[in-house]
């Protein structure tokens, strides 16, 4: 097995190519970030002119401000979107938690990106979540983002992380014996 040097400029330039599983993770992420542009549209003119901007950690609205606000998360969506579509592109220039190697650079660029991919479509969601129900608390037709928001978007983003670490160090020790 040939190692190669984790150095950014000798890791092998390799275009990873997208499964159904990937191509429906980010046909979601997009889903997502249209209805995170829509929602103001589509609502904005239903809003007071103040509405919570930001929520404690149990869920309840703590600091209110214009209505204006609400396209902060569109447009910060928009910006997250675009950029980690971006460097998906790019595996090689990710850190990677294991040595990369010709033998297993393409299942780590793939694992790698498929994490970009997934995280991207996980703050999405959560981002949508929030828009959505920072409307229905400005409308009064709920009292906030809810108790179990906190938990939720921890488990899903770390839990998202710890599975692609295990992934990548079973890889790594697969080729190492191969």
């Amino acid at each position: 097995m040939m190692k190669i040097k984790e150095n950014k400029k000798t890791l092998p330039k390799i275009r990873i190519r997208r499964t159904t599983f990937d191509w429906a993770t980010e046909f979601v992420a997009f889903v997502f970030l249209v209805v995170l542009i829509a929602l103001p549209l589509i609502y904005y003119n239903h809003l007071p002119e103040k509405i919570p901007v930001h929520f404690n950690g149990a869920g309840i609205p703590d600091s209110y401000g214009s209505r204006s606000t609400l396209w902060i998360l569109s447009v910060t969506s928009l910006f997250l979107y675009l950029l980690l579509t971006i460097l998906e592109a790019f595996p090689y220039i990710y850190n990677f938690p294991v040595e990369i190697t010709t033998d297993n650079a393409v299942t780590q660029y793939t694992l790698a990106t498929r994490l970009i991919r997934i995280l991207k479509t996980v703050i999405l969601i959560i981002f949508a979540f929030i828009s959505y129900q920072t409307i229905k608390t400005a409308t009064g037709e709920t009292a906030g983002l809810g108790k179990a928001f906190l938990p939720v978007c921890l488990l899903l983003t770390f839990g998202v992380i710890v599975i692609y670490v295990v992934k990548s160090l079973n890889n790594r020790e697969r080729s190492e014996r191969a």
